[in-house]
């Protein structure tokens, strides 16, 4: 690599909503990345608390942003991407933060492995998971997993302009609506490239953590829809996964 190719446009959306207490390290993340040509946006979905304030307090640094009520998560999401003018998408949301180069490492990775072939390229890396306990790194599962669960971190993906202009947030998902669509994207041929470092940090107890029941019904639902998946195998593949993270669990407390 010979430095950075700043002619890449990066688009990067966050949605909100009431979330004065997380949304400004997340909007610093974005600003204090290493790679500087980036289009930044925010969607508020009508937040009542001071997102408001603490988006005006930073929007020299914001391309766009807007605060109306949508229809859930998924619309916000599509409301997001049909303004990006960006070569790569990456979506953030309000509460997650990027490790400060990790645009510089995609656009990079992006440059140098992505430019000729598949349209629909979507490069994804590892996320830090913090809880009250400290942090921990994971990384992504095999991608033949798709036909029972998210195998990629969302938290870390940039993808394509092209994925998110012909593959768009289906707003009948409320909690699996990433898996979904990727889950699309899977199974028109997507390319799906992995970058070996740290992308992105979450907190413990999102939305998908809350209703992870809701989540599974909807992803068993997607991968039959998107995947030709049985839904039976999916329950049963979940079903042996919980078995067995149960008998590991005992394993270690008592033997």
């Amino acid at each position: 690599m010979n430095g950075l190719d700043v002619n890449i446009l990066v688009s990067i959306v966050t949605i909100v909503y009431n979330d004065s207490e997380n949304l400004e390290a997340t909007i610093k993340s974005v600003q204090q990345q290493t790679y500087k040509n980036i289009e930044y946006i925010i969607i508020d979905g009508g937040s009542t608390d001071n997102s408001i304030n603490i988006i005006k307090n930073h929007e020299t640094n914001i391309s766009y942003w807007v605060s109306e009520k949508d229809k859930g998560i998924s619309d916000a999401f599509n409301k997001g991407v049909l303004r990006a003018k960006g070569e790569l998408i990456g979506l953030i949301n309000s509460g997650d933060s990027y490790e400060p180069n990790a645009v510089e490492l995609m656009v990079n990775f992006y440059r140098d492995n992505c430019l000729k072939g598949n349209d629909y390229i979507v490069l994804h890396g590892d996320i830090k998971m913090f809880n009250e306990n400290g942090h921990k790194v994971y990384k992504p599962l095999n991608l033949q997993s798709f036909d029972r669960q998210m195998p990629i971190w969302h938290p870390t993906v940039f993808a394509s302009h092209q994925v998110y202009e012909d593959f768009l947030y289906n707003l009948d998902y409320r909690i699996a609506m990433d898996y979904e669509l990727f889950s699309r994207v899977y199974g028109a041929g997507g390319q799906f490239k992995y970058v070996n470092s740290v992308i992105s940090n979450m907190n413990v107890g999102g939305i998908s953590n809350m209703h992870a029941s809701k989540g599974f019904r909807e992803v068993m639902i997607a991968s039959r829809n998107n995947l030709n998946v049985s839904v039976f195998k999916s329950y049963f593949s979940y079903q042996y996964r919980c078995v067995l993270n149960m008998m590991v669990s005992f394993y270690r407390k008592y033997v």
